[in-house]
């Protein structure tokens, strides 16, 4: 989570160092001392403890993916997010070329995920929003340096894809459930009801 994003994390607020980039990691409790040799003083761990989905409490997976967007939001409605894949084979070089490009406007979230079998993060960052052109404007700079995005702020499946289509799992899915089209029509703009 880039600066200033932890600002806005309440709770968790007071174990943010200003002005620091954080990372949030859970970890096993049989990993934990694993975890502490590979940080091996490239950081410092501000908070420590075992998670507590009690009443009340706030657990660390309240802070990842989307919830980031939400807290932010709750502090300023003028945000917005968009979803992003790096690709892992320069995943380090596209995370500060992307970040460079955009130092205050595009806040960086990035959840470290296994895709195609290959370790690559997934961005949702969180976007200052002026309007629709520079939010366009900021999909095509992604993706013309190869960082794909798939656009939360659209209508259908093929718009909001990063491949720009539905694919083969969700047509076999809707042909499968909805054979006539019935539920959400025109959401799927690729596919062809039964008998039409």
């Amino acid at each position: 989570m880039a600066a200033p994003l932890p600002t806005y994390f309440g709770a968790l607020r007071p174990h943010c160092p200003d002005g620091k980039s954080i990372v949030m990691a859970m970890v096993a409790e049989p990993s934990l001392e694993s975890f502490k040799a590979l940080l091996n003083g490239r950081g410092s761990i501000t908070l420590e403890t075992p998670t507590d989905d009690g009443p009340g409490q706030v657990p660390l997976y309240e802070y990842s993916w989307n919830h980031t967007t939400l807290q932010v939001l709750k502090a300023d409605r003028s945000v917005t997010y968009l979803q992003s894949l790096y690709p892992p084979d320069r995943l380090l070089e596209k995370v500060a070329e992307i970040r460079q490009l955009f130092p205050d406007e595009v806040l960086p979230h990035l959840e470290f995920i296994r895709f195609g079998g290959r370790v690559t993060c997934s961005g949702l960052p969180v976007v200052r929003y002026r309007d629709p052109e520079r939010l366009n404007e900021i999909i095509r700079m992604h993706e013309a340096r190869g960082v794909s995005i798939a656009n939360p702020h659209v209508f259908t499946i093929e718009d909001g894809s990063r491949y720009k289509r539905a694919d083969a799992d969700q047509f076999g899915f809707k042909r499968e459930v909805d054979p006539l089209g019935l539920l959400n029509p025109g959401k799927m703009r690729s596919f062809v009801p039964d008998g039409a």
